[in-house]
């Protein structure tokens, strides 16, 4: 029966995606706890991670898997100052987030090849990890991108 299992689930993954179930408010608009919808790791193993993809990533030594969006792309300066997000010290528009950040937020990183920067959307609630606390993540941590949502 384990066999069925493993077999089913890698069919399902490579042609329909997984299924996912968001969890807490770092995605807020975008997903809310609750929400369900779909990610397909497939779609990575050929094609390069986008900047602003909504993804699944596991984030370093954790063991568990979050949703958040790619603002930092391999190679890049990423920068929060003065209340905006800033790639190579140019200002990214963030039509997505809710609130702006504080102005006095100050992070940055600089990525390496096959590293990228994930931030929530949901800057300013308590407790939300990310590249803010763990810095960039290595490609092989991104499971794949959410390509749609589901009622």
């Amino acid at each position: 029966m384990q066999f069925l299992n493993r077999l089913y689930r890698r069919v399902s993954e490579s042609t329909l995606g997984l299924e996912i179930t968001v969890t807490g408010v770092s995605m807020f608009p975008a997903f809310s706890g609750g929400d369900r919808a779909i990610v397909e790791p497939r779609l990575y193993r050929g094609d390069n991670p986008r900047r602003l993809d909504i993804v699944v990533v596991r984030p370093p030594g954790e063991h568990r898997e979050d949703i958040k969006r790619i603002v930092g792309l391999p190679n890049e300066l990423v920068e929060i100052r003065d209340g905006t997000l800033q790639i190579d010290g140019e200002v990214l528009a963030e039509s997505y987030i809710s609130e702006p950040m504080p102005r006095e937020w100050l992070h940055a990183w600089g990525t390496g090849d096959a590293e990228y920067v994930i931030l929530g959307d949901n800057r300013g609630a308590l407790g939300i990890t990310d590249s803010r606390a763990y810095g960039p993540v290595r490609r092989d941590a991104l499971v794949g991108p959410v390509t749609r949502r589901l009622k």
